[in-house]
């Protein structure tokens, strides 16, 4: 069974690589056909007379086939192109605006299916698991769909379940996808400078991940922790006992999209303070966090109009920033704020990673003072997403290209920065963005804060301690032993010292043989020319000086011998120990 199961596995696999191939043949072709102008023209011609086109009807743009091409792949496709467009920051303005522009319009798949899904996951039917729970849903995306429920107590929930063999199709097409790119990049050196095959990688084992719902629930609960602090933003509440990594039932938004500014004047609504909350919310998960919600548009983002909080929704896709990292980009905003094009080149630069073999710096930094400080000039407030956007512009011309993680913090910046701007035009990242982060390091650098982390770090030091001690059984019965012996005994290790004491006994006894010569050089030599400068006369003066000219002799001799010998040891290359 398992054999035959394994075969229909590889089977459907090959299946969906015949599709993908003949998708890819289709607008590999089209775009092939565009580059040849006699055919391109021949073939428009056919077209216009075939399907009676207008004469003036233009052919699409690259980008805008690629979009196409993608959104008749699938679903999945579909996933990663949102997920590329979210994270690049080496793509060219006219594929980022057409890979915005990818859009889930899948069917719903059928109520039984999902009736069967809820039953596998959870247990039991969802009459028996909810007090109500429509079977058509409300919303249907790439790779799930999402249904109204009423919990027994009345609670309104939705409940997102997964497409039925989603993660096989996105588990093959992410394979298809890594070997198309590793074969488009081996004959494409723009396509290996922005490391295609790596992003590829990258971005499809998140879209893999994102499957996994119980990730989702738990990016909900932490960052539910940390915008506790926060006024008037509110993260769904999850409830994991109707919750696996097929089925999520969390907490039902009951607002509108943060940029429908006509139900939120309605509401009567102060957009200022509307701003300032979701713009605090993010600083705090980029900037003192560093865990963040890495899609904040307007379209996650919801208003609740009977309490005027914010709420972010779809926690499937977050980021993580270290320290250091969220230390340079509030460097990154300072320079902005500052209007210091110098400053700003430079923190870029840091954030970046080379995709060539040699950056040229001067020219990096001649080109980021003559783009970025014409807007830097300009105006009272500078526009941080048009500098940013501008400043990642110019990072890929000079073979630069962001983290990951970092091109996801930046983007979600912008993204906030846009929102708050709609809202509250007076605003934004530059006119408040130093201030709320001074404000939110205050708050998290407190005595409690303090108090709670050093009680963590003495509790890990503690545990790790006892790790090394030996059992309380064992201690007790070997002091009990010593105690009716009378005394205590201490053993001290001394194996490590053993090296060192014996290259200290050398070193002494080195030095006391060169003083003794030194000595008896010094020596005979003072008593020979005394002799001689006295005049001394008889027997004993004779002898003396007999004996000071031999010890003169014989210390020359010993100290020539010794020097020898160590110079022919240094030339040979023997180590210092053995002198």
């Amino acid at each position: 069974m398992q054999q035959q199961a394994s075969t229909l596995d590889k089977l459907r696999e090959n299946l969906r690589l015949q599709q993908v191939y003949n998708v890819f043949l289709r607008y590999g072709l089209d775009i092939a056909f565009e580059r040849l102008p006699t055919i391109a023209a021949l073939r428009a011609s056919m077209q216009r007379w075939v399907w009676n086109l207008p004469e003036d009807l233009e052919s699409p743009e690259l980008p805008v086939k690629v979009r196409l091409m993608i959104e008749e792949l699938g679903p999945t496709y579909v996933k990663v192109g949102q997920i590329v467009s979210s994270q690049a920051s080496v793509l060219p303005a006219e594929w980022e605006e057409q890979l915005a522009k990818l859009q889930s319009n899948v069917p719903p798949f059928p109520s039984s299916q999902v009736r069967e899904i809820i039953v596998d996951e959870l247990g039991q039917p969802p009459e028996e698991l909810y007090a109500s729970f429509e079977l058509t849903p409300f919303a249907a995306a790439s790779t799930a769909q999402v249904h109204r429920a009423t919990l027994h107590d009345g609670t309104e929930v939705v409940v997102k379940v997964q497409r039925p063999h989603i993660r096989n199709q996105m588990k093959a097409d992410v394979g298809i996808m890594r070997n198309a790119a590793r074969v488009l990049s081996n004959r494409s050196r723009a396509l290996q400078a922005i490391d295609l095959a790596g992003m590829v990688d990258e971005f499809g084992a998140n879209a893999i991940r994102e499957l996994d719902y119980t990730g989702e629930a738990y990016n909900s609960f932490r960052l539910t922790q940390n915008m506790a602090s926060i006024p008037g933003v509110h993260i769904p509440k999850i409830y994991p006992e109707l919750s696996t990594d097929r089925v999520l039932t969390m907490e039902f938004i009951r607002g509108v999209k943060i940029s429908n500014l006509e139900a939120i004047d309605a509401a009567g609504l102060d957009r200022a303070v509307l701003a300032r909350n979701a713009l605090r919310a993010i600083v705090k998960q980029l900037l003192i966090d560093g865990f963040f919600h890495a899609d904040p548009h307007p379209g996650n983002v919801m208003v609740e109009l009977d309490t005027g909080d914010i709420a972010f929704i779809d926690t499937g896709m977050v980021g993580e920033l270290e320290l250091t990292q969220r230390l340079n980009i509030i460097q990154l905003l300072m320079a902005v704020t500052q209007k210091d094009v110098t400053g700003m080149a430079s923190v870029m630069k840091s954030l970046s990673i080379p995709f060539v073999d040699k950056v040229d710096e001067k020219a990096y930094y001649k080109d980021f003072e003559r783009t970025i400080g014409r807007i830097m000039i300009s105006g009272d407030t500078v526009d941080f997403g048009q500098a940013v956007s501008l400043a990642m512009d110019l990072l890929r011309q000079h073979g630069l290209r962001l983290d990951a993680n970092l091109t996801l913090a930046i983007k979600a910046l912008m993204q906030a920065q846009a929102i708050a701007l709609l809202l509250y035009p007076d605003g934004g990242i530059v006119a408040e963005g130093v201030t709320m982060i001074r404000e939110e390091a205050l708050k998290a650098v407190t005595a409690d804060r303090i108090y709670e982390e050093g009680k963590k770090q003495l509790t890990m030091m503690a545990r790790e301690a006892a790790g090394n001690l030996p059992s309380l059984s064992e201690a007790t019965m070997g002091w009990l032993k010593q105690y009716r012996k009378g005394r205590f005994e201490v053993y001290v290790d001394t194996s490590g010292l053993a090296k060192e004491v014996n290259k200290i006994n050398r070193f002494g006894r080195q030095v006391v043989i060169a003083v003794i010569l030194v000595g008896m050089l010094i020596g005979s030599a003072i008593a020979t020319v005394g002799i001689g400068l006295g005049q001394f006369q008889g027997q004993f003066w004779s002898v003396i000086n007999q004996l000071a000219v031999f010890g003169y002799i014989f210390s020359s001799v010993i100290a020539a011998v010794v020097v020898l010998r160590l110079v022919w040891r240094w030339l040979r290359g023997s180590p210092a120990e053995k002198d």
